[in-house]
């Protein structure tokens, strides 16, 4: 187990002296293998797969913290679901950048918030580097550890083990970057993803666009497109309903990325939060991967985005949106920040023959990672589960989760004080059908013992939690969850 010291990790509130999120921002330096034999209720015997995590591992190289959440080391948890047991291991993503820090323990690589130790000579010209820190998707035969600044990395499936980093067989350019939100369509097996890119230098200087993939289900780059937008966005989501995907250009800009290059500012510094432009949505038809319409509103952004699907004339899509970006000063300071949050709720309508927008709030509280049973994306859907923000007396991180149905919270299941969650995850249960006939999983950090446990709840009644298990150690905070019906490791199996 992984000491914490009585340090910013290890603080307190000031006002109930309940232990705060930090404790969990502790690296997790052991890889572990081992059956969770702490179990409080039961495992429902017909949930059987693979739940995997992915997130940053080690914040600190040596004594050096990174300068921001987005840099620690890519993780990958792994829960294996099988005869109503569950099976952890933990993995970390062998990129270069791992590699040689752990040898070295001192930071030695770019990030998007960490600058190298030694002044701008250290850092001119350096590109940040990819931890591979943010998601993971089973998709074609591979087992991608995902972040959108680079490539994804593949993973063995049976062992976790990296094989490398992974281009599609030279489908994704060198300079090519990969969203960690990459969207499987539902009826055709096919992954649709974008990142930022150029598209030519005019006279005002580089072009930039959206790139735009379409990996078939086979494993097969088989499409690109370009979408066009007039400055270098922070786009960090997608959307795709059955005809078309959805493409959020947010009101975050990076600007005065000369800096950046010559070596004397890390791209951090560099976001703003434009108060003055519009956050856009792009409508793409999926056939040919163009531009239908573009959707302008209030400036905002979305950084998750739910489920979106079509109603007649109009595309209905969930995003958590925020009117500021206040977000990246507490994430380039997340050891010393006092709270972390969420965002609104809201529910966009998009009509494509008028041009007309409106949007709706279903719920009212402080929110982020929304999350659906995955069977029915791409088409219109009763529920929602997000992770909450809620005052229970020390509110500091996410504390809660809730289902949200179509007119509004169905259910807000709040943590005790000192316990902080994580974005929840439809798991279908084996031999039932039913959009809310499976379960819901959340991985608790208990900063009051420091260690981490995995919450088992009914999806049709989350206030209904059937199992908590413990792991024999804490799990560092980590991003974005994926399920796979079957069990991967080779461990579990056994």
């Amino acid at each position: 187990m992984t000491a914490v010291d009585d340090t910013a990790e290890n603080r307190v509130t000031a006002t109930t002296a309940v232990p705060t999120f930090h404790g969990g921002l502790a690296n997790l330096d052991d890889e572990h293998s081992y059956w969770i034999d702490e179990v409080e209720g039961a495992v429902p015997a017909d949930l059987e797969g693979t739940f995997l995590r992915n997130g940053p591992g080690r914040q600190r190289i040596g004594d050096t913290p990174c300068g921001h959440w987005f840099d620690g080391d890519g993780m990958i948890s792994a829960f294996s679901f099988r005869g109503g047991r569950v099976h952890f291991r933990n993995r970390y993503v062998r990129t270069p950048k791992y590699v040689k820090e752990a040898a070295s323990e001192r930071i030695e690589y770019r990030g998007f918030g960490t600058m190298i130790p030694g002044g701008w000579r250290k850092n001119f010209l350096r590109l940040q580097a990819n931890p591979a820190n943010t998601n993971t998707i089973v998709h074609g035969g591979h087992v991608l550890a995902l972040y959108e600044g680079g490539h994804p990395f593949e993973l063995d499936p049976a062992s976790l083990a990296t094989r490398g980093e992974f281009d599609y067989d030279g489908g994704l350019s060198r300079a090519a970057t990969f969203s960690a939100h990459p969207k499987v369509h539902v009826r055709t097996g096919d992954m649709v993803n974008f990142g930022p890119g150029v598209m030519g230098v005019g006279r005002r200087g580089p072009k930039m666009c959206m790139n735009l993939f379409r990996v078939d289900a086979s494993g097969r780059l088989v499409d690109r497109a370009r979408l066009p937008v007039d400055v270098f966005p922070f786009a960090h989501d997608m959307a795709l309903s059955d005809r078309y995907a959805l493409v959020f250009v947010n009101s975050i800009l990076f600007e005065g990325m000369g800096r950046v290059f010559l070596g004397t500012t890390s791209i951090a510094d560099q976001v703003r939060f434009a108060h003055d432009r519009p956050m856009q949505i792009a409508v793409v038809d999926l056939d040919t991967l163009t531009e239908v319409r573009r959707f302008e509103t209030e400036p905002g952004a979305i950084i998750h985005v739910g489920n979106a699907y079509e109603d007649g004339d109009e595309v209905v899509v969930d995003g958590m949106w925020a009117g500021d970006f206040a977000a990246n000063d507490a994430l380039s300071d997340v050891f010393h920040t006092e709270r972390l949050g969420g965002g609104s709720f809201r529910r966009y309508r998009l009509n494509l023959r008028t041009g007309a927008m409106s949007f709706e709030q279903p719920s009212d509280t402080e929110c982020e990672f929304p999350t659906i049973n995955p069977a029915v994306a791409g088409r219109a859907n009763d529920w929602t589960y997000t992770a909450c923000s809620v005052d229970n007396g020390a509110n500091s991180f996410f504390n809660g989760f809730q289902k949200v149905g179509i007119d509004g919270v169905e259910e807000l299941v709040t943590l005790p004080p000192g316990h902080f969650g994580s974005e929840p995850l439809y798991a279908p249960a084996t031999e039932r059908r039913g959009e809310d006939a499976g379960y819901v999983l959340e991985v608790v950090y208990n900063a009051v013992d420091h260690v981490s446990e995995l919450h088992v709840f009914r999806a049709a009644d989350i206030g209904d939690r059937l199992a908590r298990l413990t792991l024999r150690h804490h799990l560092p905070h980590q991003f974005h969850g994926f399920w796979h019906d079957q069990v991967l490791l080779a461990d579990a199996r056994r």
